[in-house]
């Protein structure tokens, strides 16, 4: 029986389209929904499509609060964001989940954030000190959030 429950909305900017992506995402989707109500939601991405770029992070920033409409918690992933251990954010994810029920990580595009989405999230986080193309950031996502599921259930996946 899983420790959690609460639900946990991902919200990203852009499409994946490489067919490996495709299916690493669908994978670790499927796992995760056998801990928690989960739900991810790809936004359009407006960065160079003939507007200039604060104009296009406006509107993703529009777009990707849209997406979260719900959540209790909006939690940014940035590199300059708080990074964990797997089993430090095991125990944040939980925490999380026990105060505020509902949550949503969002994923920028190639110029992150807009300022209202910075000025309506509750927490960053980093996934790595290093810089990742949002695709690879989004798997790896979904990868710890499973991690942490099989941590706090007592699992062997981690080990």
């Amino acid at each position: 029986m899983a420790l959690f429950s609460g639900q946990i909305a991902v919200v990203a900017v852009g499409k994946l389209r490489n067919r490996e992506w495709l299916a690493a995402q669908a994978a670790y989707e499927k796992r995760l929904r056998h801990y928690v109500g989960f739900g991810l939601t790809e936004v359009k991405d407006s960065v160079g499509r003939g507007q200039p770029d604060a104009v296009a992070l406006q509107k993703e920033g529009e777009l990707l609060l849209k997406g979260a409409e719900g959540a209790n918690r909006l939690i940014l992933l940035t590199e300059n964001g708080r990074s964990f251990t797997s089993p430090d954010f095991a125990d944040y994810l939980q925490k999380q989940l026990e105060i505020y029920g509902r949550l949503a990580f969002l994923i920028g595009g190639p110029l992150g954030f807009s300022d209202d989405v910075r000025t309506a999230a509750h927490d960053t986080l980093s996934l790595s000190s290093l810089t990742f193309p949002h695709e690879i950031a989004r798997v790896l996502l979904l990868e710890q959030l499973y991690r942490a599921f099989t941590i706090r259930n007592g699992e062997k996946y981690h080990k």
